[in-house]
Parts: C-alpha cells; structure tokens; sequence
C-alpha cells in the first residue's frame, strides 16, 4: 500500500484563534443549545447523483481548507438575501440552493462547521484520561505491529487518532487506534481507493481484541443461496481462518474447534466468518470478504471474558 508521502500540517487551529471573537463564540453556542445539527431547508432538485459530486468537491475543499490554508472569501450568511446558503442562527435553519453549489458555498460551510468544533471545543474541554497500567506509546506500538502483522501494511506515515473509551452501554472500556493516509478526503474525492485501519486494545491487559481493515468503496458481493451452499463445502475459509490465526497472528495455543458464523446475516454482507475456538476456551473470529477471501477483521475474545 503506497502512502508515503510528505506529511501536511494544520493551518486551522492557528488561523480559528485569530478569528473567533466572545461573540460569535457566544452566538454559536446559543446555536448549539437549540440542536446538534441545524434544520436543512432546500436541495430538493438536486438527484443522487449530484449529492454525491457535491460531496466528493467539499472533501477535496475541506483538506485544502485544513492543509492549504483555503479559505471563504466572506463567512457563512446569517441573514436572508445575503446568498442562497445562508444560516439563520435564531432557529439554527440551514437555507441551502436548489442548484449545484459554488466552491465559495462549500468553503464558507466547511469554515463555520470548524468554527463550531472549535467553539464546543473551548466550552467543553476534554476531561483528563485516568492513569492507565500501559502508556498510550505502548498501545500505538501494539496498534502498530497488528496491522503490519495482518495485513502487511506500512502505517509509520499515515495519520493516527488515539482514544480511550470509557465503560458504558455495556460496553467495556477498550482504547482506539485508528491509521488513515493523510489528506485521506481528497484521495477519496478523486475516486481513489482508500485504506483505513482501526485497532482496538483492553487497556487493563493490553491486548489487541479487533483489527479491521476499511475501505468504503469496496463493493460488497452479497452471497445467493448456491454460493452459500458452496462455502459451506469449501474448506478453504476454515484454512486460511487457521493460517491467519497460527502464522500471522502467531498464536501458539491448540486449535480445538473451527467452524462459520452467523452464515445468514453474513451471506447478506458479503462476508464470510470464521470462529477459531482455542484449548483454553479463547476464541479469535476471522472475518473475510467474498469472494476475494481478502481479511477484514480479526477479532479475540479471551477465555474469561464477562468474568
């Protein structure tokens, strides 16, 4: 996978410091009270296929905007007849055309949703991580070396997010590890193909329990009934499931049980999951695409899990 290549920086945080006054703050977070996302009024004209071009331009913008230093010539209108985009602050209403949008519109709504990151930023600050028994160093070199494990990939030049997840929902806390090439927007802007990686680690042991693989122009090929009925006799998913686990993963403990998962819903998704269930009771679940048998995901759940 080629990502090399010069690593941009952030021109936003600086230029946002200079530009954001105690009142706009102040109009923003009044904005914000009202709702999350402002009520959209217009664009009805426009078909799919439009929507998606006008998408595809705000991600090549929006990395312009965040790395070249772009920017709108004027901001975002509050008030009608000041353009056809413009955003009434009193009902938190996004007025948008009902024709293709200029750059000018993209950028100018591209600015104000940073100023609004920015804004809540300031309002409501991240609250310090706990100590934790491993550093964040520890888990991003873990992160590191699961994704070059399975997937033979390169990520010492991509863009990476860390986060730690706290317990809630039934979930338990586990910290995030995500790997995107940078200006990762415009490659997917111009229809290029894009590889991103999210890494999952428990944070009391530290130990990888999920590694996926994304890329969201893949097409997914859904599995009939007599493709279903042919997996189902192709040994070929059991082994390669084994050969990731033993030779990529390096796992060492006996293999005792293998066999496919959730057939039905993944025959819809267009993948193909295998359970490999370990002498200690641990179990590792491969996920593959079909009908490439290209990994997507491999997940460890521990013996003692919800002990």
């Amino acid at each position: 996978m080629k990502v090399a290549a010069p690593v941009p920086v952030s021109t936003v945080d600086d230029y946002l410091r200079k530009n954001m006054n105690k009142e706009l703050m102040e109009q923003i977070y009044d904005s914000l009270s009202k709702a999350p996302e402002p009520t959209v009024v217009g664009g009805q004209d426009q078909t799919e296929s439009e929507l998606n071009l006008r998408t595809k331009r705000q991600w090549v913008l929006e990395d312009q905007y965040e790395y070249d230093g772009l920017r709108p010539q004027k901001p975002l209108p509050f008030e009608a007849g000041q353009g056809d985009l413009y955003l009434d602050l009193k009902t938190n209403t996004l007025y948008v055309p009902d024709r293709t949008w200029t750059d000018e519109e993209l950028l100018q709504l591209i600015d104000w949703n940073y100023r609004q990151t920015h804004a809540a930023s300031k309002r409501f600050p991240e609250k310090p991580v706990l100590p934790q028994k491993y550093s964040e160093s520890k888990f991003i070199m873990r992160a590191v070396e699961s994704v070059r494990k399975l997937y033979d990939a390169d990520v010492s030049k991509m863009q990476m997010a860390t986060n730690l997840r706290k317990a809630e929902y039934g979930f338990s806390s586990q910290w995030w590890v995500y790997f995107s090439p940078y200006k990762e927007r415009t490659m997917r802007g111009q229809g290029q193909e894009v590889w991103t990686y999210n890494v999952w680690i428990d944070p009391e042991t530290g130990v990888v329990v999920d590694t996926t693989a994304v890329n969201l122009a893949a097409i997914r090929t859904p599995i009939d009934e007599a493709a279903a009925k042919s997996v189902q006799k192709d040994p070929s998913w059991i082994k390669e499931a084994i050969r990731i686990v033993k030779d990529k993963q390096g796992e060492q403990r006996k293999i005792v049980k293998t066999y496919l998962t959730d057939t039905e819903v993944n025959n819809k998704r267009g993948m193909v999951a295998v359970d490999v269930l370990l002498e200690d009771g641990s179990k590792y679940n491969a996920e593959f695409r079909y009908p490439s048998m290209m990994l997507r995901c491999l997940i460890y759940e521990p013996a003692d899990k919800g002990k």
